[in-house]
């Protein structure tokens, strides 16, 4: 067996017994966010709104969730001056505006 397939195999099965004894996978610290922003989402249809998120890196949870959704990455897209060619009725920054040196800017571009 070569050693990538080994790890491969150990790692699939570390997820299964994961899965197998009830483990939770979230990132604990944003349980209650994460659950508090899926209800903003689900009220009145939010889900089906346009939906842009800044800077989502690893986390893809929203894109999921959302139908009309994208993502742009700072500071590649500057949040304080880059626009889209649309517009959205929600925004995602999580974790974000504390990163800019301007997030009031940030916030009214």
């Amino acid at each position: 067996m070569t050693e990538s397939l080994a790890g491969t195999l150990k790692s699939r099965g570390k997820q299964a017994a994961k899965r197998l004894l009830g483990y939770d996978s979230r990132n604990w610290l944003r349980i209650r966010q994460i659950e508090a922003f899926s209800l903003f989402l689900e009220a009145s249809n939010r889900k089906s709104s346009d939906v842009i998120e800044i800077s989502p890196g690893w986390n893809r949870y929203w894109r999921t969730m959302c139908s009309n959704y994208r993502s742009v990455d700072f500071p590649a897209f500057d949040i304080c001056n880059d626009r889209t060619d649309e517009q959205y009725s929600i925004v995602i920054a999580d974790q974000v505006l504390e990163h800019v040196q301007r997030p009031q800017a940030a916030v009214r571009n």
